[in-house]
C-alpha cells in the first residue's frame, strides 16, 4: 500500500487551464469560423438556377423583376434551354467580369440619352444594386443582361449607334465602324445568339463585348471621364452660379468656396493648393443665400492666385480667352452641369465607332470641332496645324478615306453646288468675274468637252436649274485650292487643300469653307507624306508650284485620313478638352445652358 502511495506521490500533477485562456481560445475558434464563413462565396446549385430561370423565361417573361417585358424571349428561352437554364453573366450571386463589362458598356452607351436604347437599364441597375443571396433576383439579373446584350449588339453591328448620320447637306459618305455587319446584312437577334454560343464555347464572352466597343485610347480615356462626371452628379453638390456673377483676382465672395470645389472636381485646381487653409477639408457651401451672413475676410472666401490659375486652366480646356477672371463666357461654361457634360462625353464616345480598330501607323486625324489637323506616325504627332472647315450651312462630313494622290499647282473643277450657288450669281452681276478669277467655261457636246466663251452666253437665261457648263479655274496665285491638293475619293468633292486666303487662319472660329478642309501648312504636309519616296523632296515640290506646273504625285503607300467631329476628347496630357458645337451635332448642346437653375445673388 505504501508503495502505491509513494508511486502516486511521484506522479506529476495535471495543470488546469485558466478560465481566461479557455475564453480566448474559444473566441479564436469563433473568429476563425466567422472568417471562413465571410470568405466563403455563397453558391447557387444548378437545380435552383434552373428553377428560377425557367420561371422568368416561361412563366413571367412579361414581368421580369416585376416590370420588364423581355424583348427577345423567343430566342433567349431555347438558348438557355440548351444550357440547362444556367446563368452566363452571374457566378452564383455575383456578376462575372464579363457581366461587369457589359453593365459598364450599357451604362456608357445610354448615358447621352440620345435615343431610347431599350436596355431596361433602370430596373437592371436596381436589381444589381440590391443583389443578395436570393436566386430569384440573381437569375432575373442574368436574364435581363442577356436581353439587353442582344439589343445592344444589334445596335452596334447594324451601325445604329453612329452619330453624325443622315445629314441633308452631305447625305452620303463612307461609313466605318469598329465591327462590321454580318455579310453586309442587318443583324438579327438570332445572329447574336449564335455569337453568344460561339463565345461561350471558346470562353471568350469578355472578348465579344470588347469587339462591340471601340478600344482606341481616346475612347478609353473618355470612359474614365464619363465615370468621373457621373460620380460628381451622384454627389449632389453641384449648383449653377448666378447669371450676374463676376469675380477676379483678390476679390471675395460667398460663392468662392463652391468655385474652389468645382475647379477641384474638374482637375483644374489641385486640392493640395488650398488644403492648408481647411485642414484638408475644402469648405463647400450648399446653395448659400444672399441674405445669410458671412465673414468674407476669411481666406476661404478670397478669389486668390491659386483660384485665378485654376480658372485659367478651365478656360484653356474650353478654348476661352485665358484671363483668370470669371466673365460671361467662363460663367456659361462653369454652369454646364456635370450631368450635361456626361451626356456630351457619352455622345462623343460614340463618334469613335466611325473608326476602324486600327488607324494605321501613318495617318491624318482631323478634328473639325477643334479646327485642327494632326499627322501621326505611330503614337507620335509629327505635324499639328490649323484648318478651315465647312461653314454651318455646308458642314464638312465625317469621312474615312485614304489620300493616295497629291496634286501640285492644281486646277479647280468647281463642284456644281458651288458653281450654281456661289459663283453664278457673281457672274450675272459681273460677266468679267470669270476672266478676273481665271475660270474657264466647259460644255459637254456629244460627250466631248469643249471650251465656251463667256461673251457668247446670255447670262440672263442662266439659272440654278439651267446651267449646262462646268467651271474650271486655272492654277496660280488666285486658285481657290492654293498650291497643293490632297485627293480623297468620295462622291461629295471633299478633299484637303491649300487656300488663297491664308489670313483666315488667324480667326478662332474657322468654319468658313464650302465643305473642304483648308490646311494651314500644305507644303509641309505634302513633304511628310512623300518622305522617302524616290524622286521627290521639298525642292521638287517648290519647283513645280513656282512654275504653275500641275503635277500629280501618287503615293507609294496611301495614308488613311479621318475627318472627325469631337467636341470633347482627352488630350495627350490627360485633360478633358471641350469645344463649341459649331455644327449643332451634339443634340444636347443647347440644353446645357438652358436648363440651369441659378441661385439669386
Amino acid at each position: 500500500m505504501s508503495q502505491i502511495l509513494n508511486a502516486q506521490s511521484n506522479t506529476p500533477k495535471k495543470r488546469l487551464l485558466h478560465p481566461t485562456a479557455i475564453a480566448a481560445f474559444c473566441a479564436l475558434l469563433l473568429f476563425a469560423a466567422l472568417a471562413a464563413t465571410i470568405n466563403t462565396k455563397p453558391y447557387m446549385p444548378p437545380k435552383v438556377a434552373q428553377k428560377y430561370m425557367e420561371y422568368w423565361l416561361i412563366d413571367s417573361a412579361r414581368q421580369v423583376a416585376g416590370e420588364v417585358r423581355l424583348k427577345h424571349v423567343r430566342d433567349i428561352e431555347p438558348f438557355y434551354l440548351r444550357r440547362d437554364y444556367q446563368p452566363i453573366w452571374m457566378d452564383s450571386y455575383e456578376l462575372t467580369p464579363a457581366g461587369e463589362s457589359l453593365v459598364q458598356v450599357l451604362r456608357e452607351t445610354s448615358a447621352d440619352h440620345w435615343r431610347e436604347y431599350g436596355y431596361s437599364l433602370q430596373a437592371l441597375l436596381r436589381e444589381i444594386h440590391e443583389l443578395s443571396n436570393r436566386p430569384k433576383q440573381a437569375t432575373a439579373v442574368d436574364v435581363l443582361l442577356t436581353d439587353a446584350f442582344i439589343t445592344f449588339a444589334q445596335q452596334a453591328l447594324n451601325q445604329e449607334l453612329l452619330p453624325d448620320m443622315g445629314e441633308s447637306d452631305h447625305p452620303t459618305y463612307r461609313k466605318v465602324s469598329a465591327v462590321t455587319q454580318v455579310d453586309g446584312h442587318s443583324v438579327s437577334s438570332g445572329d447574336i445568339i449564335e455569337l453568344l454560343k460561339q463565345s461561350l464555347s471558346e470562353d471568350k464572352l469578355g472578348e465579344l463585348i470588347n469587339q462591340l466597343t471601340p478600344n482606341h485610347k481616346g475612347y478609353q480615356a473618355l470612359r474614365k471621364q464619363l465615370i468621373h462626371y457621373q460620380n460628381i452628379v451622384n454627389q449632389g453638390k453641384w449648383y449653377a452660379l448666378p447669371s450676374e456673377f463676376r469675380i477676379e483676382g483678390d476679390q471675395s465672395h460667398r460663392l468662392v468656396p463652391h468655385i474652389r470645389w468645382l475647379l477641384t472636381q474638374y482637375a483644374d485646381l489641385k486640392p493640395s493648393t488650398f488644403a492648408w487653409l481647411f485642414n484638408n477639408k475644402p469648405l463647400l457651401m450648399e446653395s448659400p443665400r444672399a441674405t445669410d451672413q458671412y465673414d468674407l475676410d476669411q481666406p476661404s472666401f478670397k478669389f486668390d492666385s491659386a483660384l485665378v490659375e485654376g480658372i485659367k486652366n478651365f478656360q484653356q480646356r474650353f478654348q476661352l480667352p485665358i484671363s483668370g477672371k470669371i466673365d460671361v463666357k467662363t460663367l456659361a461654361a462653369l454652369n454646364i452641369s456635370p450631368y450635361h457634360m456626361a451626356q456630351k462625353i457619352a455622345l462623343n464616345m460614340k463618334r469613335w465607332r466611325h473608326l476602324p480598330p486600327t488607324l494605321g501607323n501613318r495617318h491624318i486625324m482631323v478634328n473639325m470641332a477643334d479646327f485642327r489637323l494632326q499627322y501621326k506616325e505611330g503614337d507620335k504627332t509629327s505635324l499639328d496645324m490649323k484648318i478651315i472647315t465647312g461653314r454651318p450651312l455646308r458642314r464638312t462630313p465625317v469621312l474615312i478615306q485614304t489620300v493616295s494622290t497629291i496634286v501640285l499647282a492644281p486646277t479647280w473643277s468647281v463642284p456644281r453646288r458651288i458653281a450654281i450657288g456661289d459663283i453664278l450669281p457673281q457672274i450675272k452681276r459681273d460677266p468679267k468675274y470669270l476672266d478676273r478669277k481665271g475660270f474657264s467655261l466647259v460644255a459637254s457636246v456629244k460627250g466631248i468637252d469643249q471650251y465656251a466663251s463667256a461673251k457668247d452666253i446670255n447670262w440672263k437665261k442662266m439659272s440654278p436649274r439651267y446651267f449646262p457648263y462646268r467651271l474650271v479655274q486655272k492654277a496660280g496665285n488666285g486658285n481657290a485650292l492654293g498650291d497643293v491638293k490632297f485627293v480623297l475619293p468620295n462622291d461629295k468633292s471633299i478633299y484637303l487643300h491649300d487656300t488663297n486666303h491664308p489670313e483666315l487662319f488667324t480667326r478662332d472660329m474657322r468654319a468658313l469653307s464650302s465643305g473642304c478642309i483648308r490646311v494651314e501648312q500644305p507644303k509641309l504636309l505634302a513633304e511628310k507624306l512623300i518622305a522617302g519616296q524616290q524622286g521627290w523632296n521639298r525642292s521638287n515640290i517648290d519647283s513645280a508650284i513656282s512654275q504653275n506646273r500641275t503635277t500629280h504625285i501618287r503615293l507609294q503607300k496611301p495614308v488613311p485620313v479621318y475627318l472627325m467631329y469631337w467636341t470633347t476628347w482627352v488630350d495627350d496630357s490627360g485633360k478633358l478638352q471641350i469645344r463649341d458645337d459649331v455644327y449643332q451635332r451634339d443634340l444636347i448642346g443647347s440644353l446645357a445652358r438652358s436648363q440651369q437653375a441659378a441661385i439669386s445673388l
